[in-house]
């Protein structure tokens, strides 16, 4: 979604708002407040980013439910444990079916990653997989940069981190420097072919970057 169209739509006031709105799910689709969260043609890329972030097996954090598209996908790769924290009540109840029928063990977690995350111990996941929904305008095309420091400080050595990027082709200096910043120097990616429809608000290219960023 460009930022002018973003800006156009209601932003919560409080983080609580947005825990509490409705989530309005359809065959195709996930909305909260207006806001067009996540979108089925998202699915072959978020089965990259599961990819990705299952390489090393073991423990994977998941931090964004939306419509689980990622998570079945992690559910697929031979992982030992699969954490899951969602912000929204309604999306959390759709978790919670998901938890019943998962395969792997899944943690489900209710709360904002920021209010969580630091309770988990350091170096402490194999694979960390992260998309969230920008909740104020200053987030837009941003919103995965500030869990860059935490995603470092929980991953094992050599363990992976991935998320939906907001790029098509490569990074950009500032989101390559926010990287550094936290730590990071293997920095590396691909590209996944995508077919979003004419009418979707945030993503009009024929491509995504897929991060894999190795502690």
């Amino acid at each position: 979604m460009t930022r002018k169209v973003r800006e156009k739509l209601y932003f919560p006031r409080h983080l609580r708002e947005w825990e509490k709105a409705k989530a309005e799910y359809s065959t195709d689709s996930l909305k909260i407040l207006g806001h067009p969260v996540m979108e089925a043609w998202e699915t072959g890329y978020m089965e990259e980013l599961a990819r990705v972030a299952c390489s090393r097996k073991g423990r994977v954090l998941e931090v964004g439910y939306g419509m689980g598209i990622a998570s079945q996908a992690i559910q697929t790769h031979n992982v030992e444990e699969h954490i899951i924290i969602e912000s929204n009540a309604e999306v959390y109840q759709h978790l919670l079916q998901f938890k019943k029928e998962a395969t792997k063990p899944v943690v489900a977690i209710q709360d904002f990653w920021q209010n969580i995350i630091g309770k988990f111990e350091s170096e402490s996941f194999d694979g960390i997989l992260f998309d969230t929904y920008p909740l104020s305008p200053s987030e837009l095309h941003a919103n995965h940069f500030p869990f860059f420091n935490a995603a470092h400080r929980l991953l094992k050595s050599n363990g992976i981190f991935t998320y939906y990027s907001d790029e098509a082709h490569e990074f950009s200096q500032i989101h390559i420097k926010n990287l550094q910043e936290a730590g990071f120097s293997k920095i590396h990616h691909k590209v996944c072919e995508v077919s979003p429809p004419v009418k979707c608000l945030y993503w009009q290219k024929n491509q995504l970057l897929v991060p894999i960023i190795i502690k």
